[in-house]
Parts: structure tokens; sequence; C-alpha cells
């Protein structure tokens, strides 16, 4: 009997694209004459069978070219899919076309998981035409509080599939012009106090805790240390390259979150001399796991609730939750990047330097967390000069007190 629990459903979603990179090399082969050709899938008919064609070019460049100018045909040309097709329809042949093909196979798991779990159960079985903002606005509203994240991603799916519509006059107008997009707080990132700062260096002189001593000196995500190997580290220039990541979507090595992540980081005398005694073969990783390849999601977890573990061991001072029958630190991956951030702002680096260093996708990012820095610095300045202004205060009104006493 099938299972049709969760575990069958995300199998029957994510399947697609698993085979889609198992079997990325197969795909293009090299002619007799010297051109290349290769089998793509453009488009999905009214069944939801896939439409696959076959496209060459004289060079790898010209037939990314051809695969591009075919899915293009499809859905522009005689194959445009008519007024009355389903929603579900168009939205595939959306993704696959206009957004597969340019994201990662953790971006492509981000978006199926959009469509087939968020966007499909609430459109499925709708015509494109017949859907409408209010429609779209109660698929959004449904999803408030939900990862900020996911409604990124629904919000644009929608925003791409209702505008290709309406360019090609299936729809009479934008949709999606309109749209309220639900908002969540943001998680909290901080730097860490100084408490925890003292129990995180404590914990590093122990074994077992480089991953600990990677993020709180390099500021890396979680995936980038995960995927880390030996041969990004480059101790005679005293630099780290940040070239992959462990996925946190797929678990697999991937390419790291954008293009400006690609990157190489400062890496401290303190963090060298906790590598060198452990430097490895080049293709090795600089924190494996048990079976000595890289963390996957189960065992990546795992190991930070251990490392957190053994810091509230060691400092129960600081803030803990319980988790699986023990105390953790509540100090996350991310709290050490955002702790990262502020050592480099109080260091005085420029915001365009800690972008390159952070691997953030556009300054703004930088900016908006180095402004946040400063309105704490500012606030805590002014708490210390409000302090100094009321000891003042005291030791002048002090002696005229004494004295009024005394008369």
């Amino acid at each position: 009997m099938r299972n049709e629990g969760k575990g069958a459903r995300n199998e029957e979603y994510l399947a697609p694209i698993i085979k889609q990179n198992d079997e990325r090399g197969k795909r293009m082969a090299k002619q007799k004459d010297g051109r290349y050709r290769a089998k793509i899938t453009v488009g999905t008919d009214a069944s939801g069978k896939s439409i696959v064609k076959y496209v060459s070019g004289r060079t790898k460049k010209e037939l990314e070219a051809a695969k591009a100018a075919a899915r293009e045909k499809y859905v522009t040309g005689a194959n445009a899919v008519p007024e009355g097709v389903l929603f579900d329809r168009y939205a595939l042949s959306w993704y696959e076309v206009y957004k597969q093909p340019h994201i990662g196979v953790s971006a492509q798991m981000s978006y199926r998981t959009a469509l087939y779990k968020h966007i499909f159960p609430a459109l499925t079985g709708r015509r494109l035409t017949a859907i409408t903002t209010e429609d779209l606005q109660r698929l959004l509203n449904a999803k408030a509080g939900t990862c900020s994240t996911i409604i990124g991603n629904i919000t644009t799916i929608l925003r791409g599939v209702f505008q290709r519509a309406y360019s090609q006059g299936l729809m009479p107008r934008d949709i999606t012009v309109g749209l309220t997009i639900p908002s969540k707080p943001k998680e909290t990132r901080r730097a860490l106090t100084d408490a925890e700062t003292d129990a995180v260096l404590r914990l590093m002189d122990e074994d077992g805790t480089l991953m600990l001593a990677l993020l709180y000196y390099t500021g890396m995500r979680y995936g980038e240390a995960c995927g880390l190997q030996w041969r990004h580290v480059d101790f005679k220039a005293g630099i780290i390259h940040v070239e992959q990541q462990a996925a946190g979507k797929t678990g697999e090595i991937d390419a790291p979150k954008t293009d400006k992540s690609v990157r190489t980081i400062p890496m401290p005398r303190e963090l060298a001399d906790k590598l060198r005694p452990m430097r490895g073969l080049p293709q090795s990783y600089v924190v494996p796991s048990s079976t000595g390849s890289y963390h996957r999601n189960a065992t990546r977890y795992r190991l930070w609730d251990d490392l957190m573990a053994r810091l509230y061991d060691i400092a129960p001072e600081i803030d803990a939750i319980e988790k699986g029958g023990r105390m953790i630190s509540v100090i996350t991956p991310h709290y050490l990047r955002h702790n990262y951030a502020s050592v480099l702002y109080n260091a005085g680096v420029d915001v365009l330097s800690a972008q390159r260093y952070l691997g953030h996708a556009n300054a703004k990012i930088t900016l908006e967390i180095y402004s946040h820095l400063s309105a704490h610095k500012e606030k805590y300045s002014a708490e210390q000069l409000q302090g100094a202004f009321e000891k003042s205060c005291r030791k002048v009104a002090s002696p005229k007190a004494h004295g009024n006493g005394g008369n």
C-alpha cells in the first residue's frame, strides 16, 4: 500500500529535481560532427506529462542558447497556452522555462516546495483567467506567520506567473498589483553578550569545537562552513576561500547562496593556529562527519546542539532552552555571523569591505546591520552619558545638602 504520509509527498515533488541533477551530465552529448546535442523538457501537456525536445549547438554556449529558445518558443509561440488553461499547468511551464534554468539545486527545492505545498493546494484546478487579486491575497493571508523566505518564494512565483500571463495577453491586467505581503517578526539576530563571548572562547580551547571557531572567526554561513574543504584554506596567504556550501534544503554540496557569496575571508591568526594541526587532504572536509564526508542535515543540527549543550555546561548563567531532555544555549550559527559583523563594525571596517567578507548580495543588507549596530552603540553611549551626568550631579549635590543640614 502506498505511503501517503508527509515523506511520500515530499519525495513526489522533490524527485524531479533530484533526478534532474543526477542525470545532468547524461542529457548532453557530443556528436561525431563535434556538435553538442541535448534532451530538454520545454513544458507539460494538459495531463501534466513532460514535453521533450532535442536541441543542438556547435558549442556549449550555443547549446544553452538553443535550449532557452526552445523553451521560449513553447511558451510564447505556436504552443502558447490557451486562455482557458489551468493555473497549475501554466505555473509549471513558467517555472521550468523562466526560473528553474537560472537557479541552483537548493533554490529549486525551495521553489518546488512553494508550488506543491503552498500554492497548488489553493489554486489547482482553477482556470488561470478566473483567478482574482482577492484569491491571491487570501492565499498570502493564510501564510501569515510562515517563514519569510517561503512567503517570498510564493510571492515571486505568483508575480512571475501572472505578470507573464498579462504580457502574453492572457490576462486583462496584472492581478498581482496591490497585493499586501504578510510580514513576520524578524528572527532575533544579535551579537554575543560579554558572558556568551567569554563562554565561546573558553569552549574553543576544548577538542571537537572547530566548527564553533570557524563561525566565530569568519562569519561564514553554517552551510558554507559544513562545505569547507582543506583546499579552500590558504595558510600562506592567510585567507579562506568560500566556493560552495552544504545546502540546507537538499543537504547536498551546491554553489553558495548568491554570486557575491563566492568570496575570500581573512583568516585571523587565532583561527589559523586552531586549523593548522588539523590539516587534512585537499579534498577532505575541515569539519567532517563521522563517515569522513561533510555534515548533512541530520548531523549538522546534532553537531550544533551538542556544541551548545557543552557551552551551557561551562556557562550555565547564559540564556538557554530545554531541548531533547537537556539544556542548550540559545546561540544559533547566525548569532555568530551577526557577531562577526559587529566585530567588523567596531574595528572600523567600511561597508563595502564588510559586504565582501560577509558575502551579502548587496551593500544595503550590510548597511542595515551596520545601522542597527550603530543605533545600539549610540543607545549605549547615551546611557553612559546619562550615568556620567547623574554621577556628577550627585557629587555636586552632596556637599550642598551637607551644608544645608548644618545651618
